[in-house]
């Protein structure tokens, strides 16, 4: 399989759609890849690191942050 010549024949393919619903379907389509990819490179991170941006995410959703802000102004002596 030449991945070139099947990305250069989508293209010229795709280029010919007029249908708006269906340029919006490809859109959602390459978003849910990228959003999908993403996961994936989470999921490579060593297991520590995988769980401390679960922590952080839970906390965040909990409102435990702080801003940026006040973090600074807090190790300001040490920065």
């Amino acid at each position: 399989m030449n991945v070139q010549a099947e990305i250069d024949w989508i293209v010229s393919e795709v280029s010919k759609v007029k249908d708006p619903e269906l340029i919006k379907a490809f859109k959602n389509m390459l978003k849910y890849r990228a959003k999908h990819n993403q996961v994936e490179l989470v999921d490579e991170l060593p297991f520590a690191v995988q769980e401390s941006i679960k922590r952080g995410v839970q906390q965040a959703k909990k409102g435990e942050m702080k801003t940026n802000l006040e973090v600074k102004k807090k190790y300001a002596k040490w920065l």
